[in-house]
């Protein structure tokens, strides 16, 4: 994934952006009558772009929690068939600390 969110427009855009509202703007005034036309159409288009972005938030957090995952795996080794230091009654008798520790910050889950 880039590591820009959302990508910066280019000036094309930017310009195709300004001349679709001017000329909504003034079908909205001239033709129409309504200004209040116009504010409804912006409004969609605000958001529909508010929505991208918090589509795009949420693709960033997945890609960092994934990031985070592979790290830890990574580090820790996949313990996904070990369980020698696990209780199966869910008490916490410290023997297996270092599972709670990301980045030297311990974990209570008592």
């Amino acid at each position: 994934m880039p590591s820009e969110y959302p990508p910066r427009p280019s000036r094309r855009v930017k310009i195709a952006l300004a001349v679709v509202a001017v000329v909504t703007f003034a079908y909205s005034i001239v033709v129409a009558g309504q200004i209040l036309l116009w504010f409804v159409l912006a409004g969609i288009a605000a958001g529909i772009y508010v929505a991208w972005l918090l589509v795009v938030a949420v693709l960033r957090l997945v890609d960092a929690t994934e990031r985070i995952a592979s790290a830890l795996e990574a580090e820790h080794g996949d313990s996904t068939g070990d369980n020698s230091g696990d209780n199966n009654d869910g008490s916490n008798d410290g023997s297996n600390d270092d599972d709670h520790q990301i980045r030297g910050v311990e974990v209570d889950d008592r």
